[in-house]
């Protein structure tokens, strides 16, 4: 079994501003035609068996910001204008919509982020998973179930591969390290003052190479520093100093929490469904693909594919080959009893 594990609104994002041009009757669509025609493509390429869909819930950052306050707290948003933003929540609601008729499974839990909702399944499922999204954090999970594409670097990455981080070549298993070591601005996680990605592969040149963990990083700087005492960098390191203080052991300790995926951030309530979403059959009640189309021809979808007469075909074949996958689980379960 293959599922295909999608960071809801990274795709949604990248659609939405890389598809500038695709309107209909004044309203874009970009946001919505990308995100189907990516699961479309994606189907093809990787003969899947599955697609979930997990989606960034309400006070999603809330659980790490009550262990580092500023957490996210530098986010700002991308959309400029009351215009823009009503755009792209209702081309966010109508993907929703188009996934409950496409047999694609979806998930959204409140307080939770959508990194720690994909490594939950793909830690809980015995499937052969593709993650789909561009965030650098989701490489962590990489495994020998586990693949992740990341559409900015349009490549599929398996263990041990080496992957461009922050202009740099690491080893994928060492992304998390390199995060809970250097910090992540886009997160407003603070690593050890002045130790940029350059300045940490100076002194641990191996994780272009190879995995390695805290303990490796610490007991290294320990060797470095009984060589020389007057090494700020490796000083800073041993004692845990960040633009925000001194904070010796625990700077490890709460950037590991907060930068890894080992234990997601999760309710009871999103850990059951998740359980479900691998587990349990769709409810084919109320979907059809007939409302998929009434919905295309609603929103102008069929307007920005080929000019042909089977183009519309050809776009909803591969759902319809996954609404049959999705039903066939139904049938053989009732076989079986």
């Amino acid at each position: 079994m293959s599922v295909l594990l999608v960071d809801g609104d990274n795709l949604l994002t990248i659609g939405f501003y890389g598809v500038k041009n695709y309107f209909y009757k004044g309203e874009h669509i970009g946001g919505i035609y990308h995100f189907l025609n990516t699961l479309r493509r994606s189907f093809e390429n990787y003969r899947l068996d599955k697609i979930v869909v997990f989606w960034d819930g309400e006070d999603g950052s809330q659980s790490r910001r009550k262990i580092y306050h500023k957490y996210k707290e530098n986010r700002r948003s991308r959309i400029r204008s009351d215009k823009e933003k009503e755009s792209y929540t209702k081309q966010r609601r109508r993907v929703k919509q188009y996934l409950e008729e496409l047999y694609v499974r979806q998930g959204e839990f409140e307080f939770c982020e959508t990194d720690d909702s994909i490594a939950y399944y793909s830690q809980n499922t015995k499937e052969n998973c593709i993650v789909y999204s561009s965030d650098g954090d989701l490489a962590q999970l990489v495994s020998k179930n586990v693949r992740v594409y990341n559409p900015s670097h349009r490549r599929l990455y398996e263990e041990n591969d080496i992957i461009p981080y922050e202009k740099e070549d690491i080893h994928i298993k060492n992304v998390k390290i390199v995060k809970i070591m250097c910090g992540d601005r886009s997160d407003n996680i603070a690593g050890i003052r002045n130790m940029g990605i350059k300045k940490f592969l100076g002194i641990f040149p191996e994780v272009k190479e190879r995995p390695i963990t805290v303990q490796h990083v610490i007991d290294k700087s320990n060797s470095l520093f009984e060589e020389d005492k007057n090494n700020t960098t490796v000083n800073n390191l041993l004692t845990g100093v960040t633009k925000y203080g001194v904070f010796g052991e625990e700077f490890f300790t709460l950037n590991e929490s907060i930068v890894s995926l080992d234990e997601p951030f999760l309710t009871d309530e999103a850990r059951q469904t998740i359980v479900d979403l691998i587990h349990e059959d769709l409810d084919p009640e109320g979907r059809s693909y007939k409302n998929t189309m009434k919905m295309m021809m609603e929103d102008g979808i069929f307007t920005v594919l080929p000019k042909s007469d089977d183009a519309w075909i050809k776009f909803l074949n591969p759902f319809l080959r996954l609404t049959r996958k999705e039903k066939n689980k139904r049938v053989i379960k009732i076989k079986k009893k």
